[in-house]
């Protein structure tokens, strides 16, 4: 079985025009949920992706200005992540993630929420090194890497009593 990465280093930003939408090199579907609340660490979440199903577990950011987490992602199947969701903790998120080529040619995830926040969009850049340089486009926003307001845990539960 492959793991994705083992080190998770990422920034995140709103978005302030959609001008990006020009760029777009791909796009997918994405169902995910939680079977751990916040506070419990790791963090467990299963994806339906594209008909394919994931499952991660992460461990909280010691950094505050960027995100440098343990992920560990497995592949599993479908029909093991759909068994799963009658468990889910929180709201369900769906959104769709667009691949998003940059003019110094990095590659955003722009993500476009539907549920349960359809107004939201988000774009993070994964790095290889924390301190790795790289451009911010015109397109994007206000750094909200160290708000947790925006972690997609914090969406799962926005709201719930």
């Amino acid at each position: 079985m492959e793991v994705s990465s083992v080190m998770e280093i990422e920034k995140k930003y709103l978005l302030k025009s959609g001008s990006w939408k020009k760029n777009i090199q791909r796009s997918e579907k994405i169902v995910q949920f939680y079977l751990t609340e916040p506070g419990h660490q790791p963090t467990l979440r299963l994806r339906a992706i594209d008909g394919q199903g994931y499952v991660t577990l992460k461990y909280p950011s010691k950094n505050a200005d960027i995100l440098i987490r343990e992920e560990y992602e497995y592949q599993i199947p479908i029909e093991d992540v759909l068994a799963q969701q009658r468990q889910a903790k929180g709201n369900i998120i769906e959104k769709t993630r667009h691949y998003v080529v940059a003019a110094d040619q990095h590659i955003w995830e722009v993500d476009e929420f539907l549920s349960p926040d359809p107004l939201l969009v988000l774009a993070e850049i994964e790095l290889n090194e924390p301190d790795q340089n790289f451009e911010l486009p015109d397109w994007i926003g206000k750094d909200v890497t160290s708000d947790p307001e925006y972690s997609n845990l914090s969406l799962a539960f926005k709201n719930i009593k």
